[in-house]
């Protein structure tokens, strides 16, 4: 089963002490905790539902409107995200999507947007890779490697690029490039990758209120 996890990952300053208004006033929007939901009640592409993961020190709020405008737009302005996340020194915008073949990533530092990189399967974007920033050093690894041109069957022009790492010790096609990157950039900065590890996080799970009006808009 393809993974959807996309929102935000940051560490926060001051310890949390109202996870339900934390949560409303990062959405702009009142939500009530729920208990944890069945298989097929929930799903963080929804606008109304939102997930926070806890590992540590370190927090994963999972709603897909939190972060897709920010990574398909890189001019969209950061700044209730910063001062709701306590003016945070760092975090990120991240997508992770098997269904629709999405992936991307938006580093905000200070307050400042300094990198981001969208890549798609395309369908109704008018671009495949989006991208704004200077790329950042562990980025380079990969964007700079060496690769190759796939042989198969396909014509010519639908071969992907195969970058590898070393003697080809590690392989990833183009089209999985950024997905790599993402998962490379959260282990580095946060130690932790949500989709990839065997640690159990504290779960919290939330809807949207259908009867208090919103406190922005979105």
């Amino acid at each position: 089963m393809g993974i959807a996890q996309a929102g935000i990952a940051f560490r926060p300053i001051a310890p949390i002490v109202n996870v339900t208004s934390f949560v409303s006033n990062l959405c702009g929007k009142e939500v009530v905790q729920i208990k944890h939901p069945d298989i097929g009640q929930f799903d963080i592409r929804d606008h109304g539902d939102v997930m926070l993961q806890r590992f540590g020190d370190t927090y994963f709020i999972c709603n897909n409107d939190l972060a897709w405008n920010f990574l398909e737009f890189p001019q969209t302005d950061v700044t209730h995200a910063y001062s709701a996340l306590g003016s945070s020194e760092m975090f990120m915008f991240f997508c992770y999507c098997d269904s629709g073949g999405s992936y991307g990533y938006a580093f905000v530092e200070n307050g400042r947007r300094t990198r981001s990189r969208l890549q798609t399967a395309g369908g109704t974007h008018q671009q495949s890779l989006i991208e704004s920033g200077t790329p950042k050093d562990f980025e380079q690894r990969w964007l700079s490697a060496d690769f190759y041109i796939e042989e198969d069957d396909c014509p010519v022009e639908e071969r992907q690029k195969i970058y590898f790492q070393g003697d080809r010790e590690i392989e990833v096609p183009e089209y999985f490039l950024t997905k790599r990157i993402l998962e490379e950039a959260l282990i580095n900065n946060f130690g932790i990758c949500p989709w990839d590890t065997d640690i159990e996080p504290t779960y919290y799970f939330f809807k949207f209120s259908t009867t208090k009006k919103s406190l922005w808009r979105l």
